[in-house]
């Protein structure tokens, strides 16, 4: 990603240039390719700049235009050309940041709805003297902001923020979904710093901000074809079409591939569009330690299947140190774990990173969106929503057998199930881990809010409810939350592509997941692209008995974190209960291990950013 920067509120351009200049060396490891800097009125904007395709060398940014306006774009929109021609402009010499402005002053703040790729942008708009700050339907580019007084900051990165003069305050609500392992949505680490919310632009006009959406995941119309064969083709097109988007040339690409069929897919999709001498270079890691963890076989067979070896990264060494992560005279302000991610780190660099990749294709949200959860449950509520009572009484009978369950309690299920998609997401006591402090009430539910108003709701089938809240959950996953610890890398998401996105979720239930039968859309048609045994490989899910093995193996050091705990010193913990917790699982009580571990990162974490003083 490139950094985009800025500052809104100070009148003198001068006093603009200096403070982003000020601020330049924070993220200057990101932008690789030089700082620019402009100031009008009183709107800085800066651009840091790490070109990652051909696109991203015309112009200049900041770009201003005759108006006045101002734009900074890190990202690439994939519909330029369609965006120009509606514009009537040339595709070829126009940059993405000129279509930026040209299309703002078409269609004023609707604009953000007609760009589709991976973007996150700042406009000014002069006439109005209003701010809008801007992310792509999936979040694929972070931009944070904070106010303070009459001024706005934003930035790619959290370290803009971070500056010793202005030092942060933790925000406990963030800590406290972290600790109960739920969503942090906009919510970050800092108090008084927020992202912009994926698929939503920040409106700044005469001091007042207002967070509105520009694209909606759930939709209430489905696509029918009469053979499941137009559906193959529609899938296969927008799939490659967003392969495509995601390996436009100019810098070398690295695509993610575990042996599972998402990650397979996307390589294998790639080599069957492409020739020989183009095909993507790929990286899969391997555990053999975890008897569970059968990647290798797999990832070796899409490597043999397209005669072309990968880097294989071994990271069964990797065991938690429970010391803080330390980086060389740099401060690291999100969330991470111990520093045996930075080991991690230095291993991929010391196999992959010799400078020739700044692009990672990533497979995820292919499982969730494509059917790898093997569930009736969105589809047999719409039969309930729709009174098709007979059809559901089938439908409930058909997803029993799979698995020998009896009929009446799957169809309490589904009423049950039904009911709940249209509540408003919270936690239920049992599932806020007994350690919290009281003080944090706003942990059920606080960033579980961005799925949509109620009108939109009650008019929504089911499974769209489901398709909204599963889509959610997918961006919380997203690595581009947390920069490398070691090299600079661009992430980009296939499966993520709006256009396909917006297909797997009109796409009727049946084609994605039949009873005993998941991925079906997807196995169809990429049969014969994808090695047979990749397509038939069972799901990857296993438990893990990693986690125990390593509170037990580190007990004494942790014992010792939780002493005396910064998290319970900040009121956000229980220190003896989070103590008893952490020894009941070191019997083999596994409900809480996955929250003990968070806790423990956590601690582990929060006395790194004492050390680095970063807030």
């Amino acid at each position: 990603m490139s950094v985009i920067y800025g500052i809104c509120g100070l009148e003198d351009p001068k006093a603009n240039r200096e403070a982003l200049g000020s601020l330049a060396h924070t993220t200057a490891r990101y932008g690789a390719d030089g700082t620019f800097i402009a100031a009008k009125d009183s709107v800085g904007m800066a651009y840091q700049a790490f070109h990652t395709h051909g696109r991203s060398h015309l112009g200049h940014q900041p770009y201003l235009d005759a108006r006045g306006n101002m734009v900074t774009l890190d990202g690439r929109l994939d519909n330029f050309e369609e965006l120009a021609n509606a514009l009537g402009i040339s595709p070829v010499e126009t940059s993405d940041s000129s279509l930026v402005l040209s299309a703002f002053e078409q269609w004023g703040k609707e604009c953000f709805s007609h760009f589709i790729g991976e973007w996150a942008v700042a406009v000014w708009s002069a006439q109005s003297q209003v701010l809008y700050m801007a992310r792509d339907h999936a979040g694929s580019r972070t931009l944070f902001y904070r106010r303070i007084g009459d001024v706005v900051l934003w930035s790619t990165y959290l370290e803009t923020f971070c500056q010793q003069q202005n030092q942060l305050e933790l925000n406990k609500e963030y800590l406290g979904c972290l600790l109960s392992c739920q969503p942090v949505g906009d919510l970050t680490p800092y108090k008084g710093i927020q992202a912009v919310p994926p698929a939503h632009y920040v409106e700044l006009k005469k001091g007042k901000m207002t967070t509105e959406p520009h694209w909606n995941s759930g939709t209430c119309s489905q696509i029918h074809y009469r053979t499941d064969v137009e559906y193959d083709e529609h899938f296969l097109q927008l799939f490659g079409r967003a392969i495509r988007r995601s390996t436009i040339p100019v810098e070398v690409i690295l695509a993610e591939l575990s042996g599972g069929m998402d990650s397979s897919s996307i390589v294998c999709m790639s080599d069957h569009m492409s020739n020989l001498a183009n095909q993507i270079d790929t990286v899969s890691y391997y555990d053999d330690t975890e008897a569970d963890w059968d990647d290798r076989p797999y990832f070796q067979a899409v490597e043999r299947y397209r005669q072309k070896d990968g880097f294989h990264v071994d990271v069964s060494s990797r065991a938690p140190r429970y010391e803080p992560v330390s980086l060389d005279n740099r401060a690291y302000p999100y969330f991470c774990g111990d520093r045996s991610y930075v080991d991690i780190a230095n291993l991929f660099e010391r196999i992959v990173g010799d400078g020739r990749y700044r692009v990672i294709l990533s497979g995820i949200g292919g499982d969730e969106l494509l059917g790898g959860v093997p569930t009736g449950m969105p589809e047999l509520a719409n039969y309930l929503r729709e009174c098709q009572l007979p059809k559901l009484i089938a439908r409930t009978f058909s997803w029993c057998l799979p698995g020998r369950q009896p009929l009446i309690p799957m169809l309490w299920n589904t009423f049950r199930s039904t009911i709940d998609l249209y509540r408003k997401p919270s936690l239920d006591d049992e599932q806020i881990p007994p350690w919290l402090s009281v003080e944090l009430p706003k942990v059920k539910g606080s960033s579980l809010g961005l799925i949509g108003g109620a009108k939109k709701l009650i008019g929504a089938k089911p499974s769209s409810v489901a398709n909204d809240r599963t889509w959610w959950s997918i961006l919380e996953t997203l690595p581009n939350g947390s920069p490398g610890l070691k090299g600079c890398y661009e992430y980009r998401f296939p499966y993520l592509d709006r256009d396909l996105v917006d297909f797997l979720h009109r796409v009727p239930r049946e084609q994605l997941v039949q009873p005993g039968r998941r991925r079906l859309l997807m196995r169809r048609a990429l049969e014969g692209i994808v090695p047979a045994e990749v397509l038939e490989r069972k799901r990857k899910a296993f438990v893990s008995q990693a986690p125990i093995i390593h509170l037990r193996e580190g007990r004494q050091r942790i014992e010792k974190l939780l002493s005396d705990p910064l998290i319970s010193q900040y009121g956000i913990v229980h220190q003896a209960k989070l103590l008893s917790a952490f020894r009941a699982a070191l019997t083999g009580e596994t409900k809480w291990v996955c929250h003990v571990t968070r806790a423990i990162e956590a601690e582990v974490w929060l006395q790194g950013l004492r050390a680095q003083a970063a807030y």
